[in-house]
């Protein structure tokens, strides 16, 4: 008795994955997951404090008794009023920096890394006030958290940091900038680079994070801008003319 047979299926062994495919696709996952977190740190924690840095701004432009806004011919280079010590975590000053696209940026008192992370420039709490002989120190993020200090490389010699407490408009200028790193804690001595020694003039000390050539994506290194007081002006005379419309 004869019948049809039905075709059997090949039976085929299944390949197991190629290795080589296997790491490029986590090489790829993990670019991307780099990509994102990179994106968040950047650009959204900007966003995410730029209500709370602009509350902080407002907060201590309430308690101003500011003058007209006119450029004042007052400029004064004797002993700017001293700045009330102030309290931990509040605004008692703000930076303006005409390089930095106008930028103007509250200043707290505290360098905690949750101060930082709000947007504001947080002020070393055992160096000098602002306006007061010794070193004036502030650190703040550089690309992310606000990026306050994103362009501190544009700064040279001789360009203006002016800060405003209630008292006066205090005018910086420049005098020099450098990398070092982020154990060297002599860059915010009372005279720069030299603890120990006694200070007899009124500076300003500016840090942030950077890479060992400079850049913005890293925080091996730290960026430092050294600048000394020029001189004040009385706010209820007008504003700085470093000032003329930035404000």
């Amino acid at each position: 008795m004869s019948h049809v047979r039905t075709p059997q299926r090949s039976r085929r062994r299944r390949r197991g994955a190629d290795p080589i495919s296997v790491i490029g696709e986590l090489l790829i996952t993990v670019g991307v997951i780099i990509g994102l977190f990179a994106f968040w740190q950047v650009y959204v924690t900007d966003w995410q404090v730029s209500a709370a840095e602009n509350a902080a701004l407002s907060d201590f432009d309430k308690q101003l008794n500011d003058g007209p806004k006119k450029i004042s011919s007052d400029l004064r280079y004797d002993a700017p009023p001293a700045t009330d010590p102030p309290g931990w975590d509040t605004t008692f000053a703000s930076l303006h920096v005409p390089a930095w696209e106008k930028m103007v940026v509250p200043v707290v008192e505290g360098s905690a890394q949750y101060i930082l992370d709000r947007g504001v420039a947080g002020h070393y709490e055992r160096t000098a006030l602002p306006g007061a002989v010794g070193n004036f120190s502030v650190a703040a993020h550089r690309r992310s958290y606000g990026s306050n200090f994103r362009y501190i490389d544009r700064l040279e010699a001789g360009n203006n940091i002016i800060v405003r407490t209630k008292k006066a408009w205090l005018v910086y200028k420049v005098t020099e900038k450098k990398l070092t790193t982020p154990d060297d804690g002599g860059v915010i001595a009372p005279v720069p680079s030299k603890p120990g020694a006694e200070p007899t003039e009124r500076l300003m000390t500016l840090t942030t994070c950077a890479t060992a050539s400079g850049g913005q994506f890293g925080n091996t290194h730290r960026y430092i801008v050294h600048a000394k007081l020029d001189h004040w002006v009385p706010p209820e005379t007008g504003i700085p003319a470093e000032l003329e419309g930035a404000n």
